[in-house]
């Protein structure tokens, strides 16, 4: 009897997310979902065994503003599973003003960069080097910029914007630095840019911001494309440590190649999370 591939996913009980879960079990694998509502996550687990009752469905409590949290929800999945397949780092938010988390970090730059890094630090000696595991990225076609590495956090002057969008290119930078790290050969990394899509992700804007969401965005289901791409497509056909858009490798800003920014961005990050 053939074993059942373990998935991971953040970001799962609403948007793209709840999309790619769908097809992770419809697909077979055994998924675990990291989630901050437990009514959220509960509801997700009942919906996930309607589409497949075959499959093992696990949901763990995980608050990306605290890393307390999310080291705790790691413990949990690390009794679950003992090997994960394919990661994929999915939830981010977009604030429009500053809040501090937990940790009194802004924070954007802790739940969409800083906890996604610390849940791959924990489960990496689970990801089999095998040239068939996946960690996936969710990043943004709104990647444009430089890391502010004088001010990270933009407490000098914040912008919703900045922060997300800079969160959005640091992922993609430690995308093609984890590609190119030899300590991680062996284990393929992508960074996806899902497009504009109709979600709760600008759930905090103004009307206006909302409107050109509900407007312009598209559904989830097509947002969804691009990660079931990567998921379904065996990891010889693809490029590691590329960013794709629309189910093909897609063009980025010149910095985004920039390999010493991001050993630079990986020292600050791996800094934080030993604070």
């Amino acid at each position: 009897m053939t074993m059942s591939k373990n998935a991971i996913i953040t970001g799962a009980t609403s948007g793209i997310g709840m999309v790619i879960a769908d097809h992770l079990v419809q697909s077979g694998y055994s998924v675990t979902v990291l989630g901050r509502s437990q009514q959220k996550l509960n509801i997700l687990k009942n919906r996930l065994n309607q589409v497949n009752s075959n499959c093992d469905v696990n949901t763990v409590l995980c608050d990306l503003s605290s890393f307390e949290s999310v080291k705790k929800s790691v413990k949990i999945v690390k009794y679950l599973t003992k090997s994960i397949d394919l990661l994929i780092l999915n939830a981010g938010l977009w604030n429009f003003k500053f809040i501090e988390s937990k940790d009194k970090i802004e924070e954007t730059i802790q739940a969409n960069l800083l906890s996604q890094i610390l849940i791959f630090n924990e489960l990496e000696d689970l990801i089999p080097r095998n040239k068939k595991s996946k960690v996936i990225f969710t990043s943004s076609g709104l990647h444009q910029g430089e890391i502010q590495f004088e001010d990270i956090e933009f407490r000098q002057n914040f912008s919703g914007f900045k922060a997300y969008r800079q969160s959005k290119l640091a992922l993609l930078l430690l995308t093609r630095w984890l590609a190119k790290n030899d300590k991680y050969s062996g284990v393929s990394f992508y960074c996806i840019h899902p497009g504009m899509v109709n979600t709760q992700l600008g759930r905090s804007a103004g009307w206006l911001s909302r409107s050109i969401f509900k407007l312009f965005g598209k559904s989830k289901e097509k947002g969804a494309q691009t990660h079931i791409y990567l998921i379904n497509q065996t990891a010889n056909l693809l490029k590691s440590g590329e960013y794709y858009a629309n189910n093909k490798v897609a063009k980025t800003t010149k910095y985004s190649y920039q390999m010493e920014e991001a050993k630079k961005l990986w020292d600050i990050v791996q800094k934080y999370l030993k604070k």
